[in-house]
């Protein structure tokens, strides 16, 4: 028997949609903390869930193929009958997976903001490195990324101080947008010591979790894009991302058949929630 951890956020009325919401890696279900007030504001049900080994998920081997079985569980336990999911960043693909596996008559739609895509995407779209790398081999890159990108992402994570982590969180903002974005002022959505406490969360039970969570994403996805049906499935990206390139995101338009991604201009990977966070849970809320 495995755990599930999970959260709810936003609206408590049992009539309202229902958003669930897979967050980032590394991250943890506590992400939900800061979409609580918009959600309460649009009147929408926001679930958030622990990846296995994150939070108070159970480790397990499971992989994309595997998740949208436990989003389902999950519904049934709750009483949900029909939702819609919402993937941000590394949770992007779970979302994926979902808009291929489950039925319409449960998932109103799938979003995803930001999300990363497969191996297969940087080779289409960084033809720089493979040639870098002398024409390395997807199989190669897989193990590159697992073994080595990996831990380098992870590992600024992995500590159990608070106040190291918020060095980390403002080293990695860059611009005064992004700095004000992890404030310490209790009536921003994202508060600095809300994201602390969502990624000492995450590494719970230690690092094996999130480097598994990541691992997933590594490997083969486990299905093909083209085969997921687009119809309510929506992208949202940033052009100044430059943790997840616009042209991956380019490339997952383009096998879901295109016409599905909107692109935010002047938004980075990070900014992207500022100014738009309302309207892209409303648009989950009302697929």
């Amino acid at each position: 028997m495995r755990n599930l951890g999970f959260a709810t956020y936003g609206s408590t009325t049992p009539s309202d949609p229902v958003i669930f919401l897979f967050h980032g890696l590394p991250g943890s279900r506590i992400v939900g903390r800061s979409w609580d007030k918009i959600c309460k504001k649009i009147g929408a049900r926001l679930i958030t869930i622990d990846r296995p080994g994150c939070g108070l998920s159970t480790l397990a081997d499971r992989g994309l193929t595997d998740w949208p079985e436990d989003v389902v569980s999950l519904a049934n336990h709750l009483g949900i009958r029909r939702f819609s999911v919402l993937g941000a960043s590394g949770g992007g693909p779970f979302a994926l997976a979902c808009a291929r596996f489950i039925p319409k008559e449960r998932l109103r739609g799938t979003t995803v903001v930001c999300g990363i895509g497969p191996i297969e995407a940087l080779l289409d779209t960084m033809p720089y490195l493979s040639w870098r790398l002398m024409g390395i081999t997807p199989w190669f890159l897989k193990l590159v990324a697992r073994y080595l990108i990996l831990p380098s992402l992870v590992s600024p994570y992995c500590t159990r101080d608070p106040s190291r982590l918020k060095r980390v969180l403002e080293d990695q903002c860059k611009t005064p947008e992004e700095k004000a974005l992890i404030s310490n002022d209790s009536d921003s959505d994202t508060n600095l010591d809300d994201t602390v406490a969502g990624l000492l969360e995450a590494f719970k039970q230690g690092t094996e979790g999130c480097m598994r969570d990541g691992a997933v994403l590594a490997r083969d996805w486990g299905f093909e894009l083209k085969d997921v049906d687009s119809e309510k499935v929506w992208l949202v990206h940033g052009d100044k991302d430059t943790h997840t390139p616009l042209e991956m995101v380019q490339w997952i338009d383009e096998r879901l058949g295109g016409g599905r991604l909107r692109v935010l201009e002047g938004k980075t990977h990070f900014t992207i929630w500022k100014d738009h966070s309302e309207e892209i849970f409303r648009q989950s809320a009302e697929a």
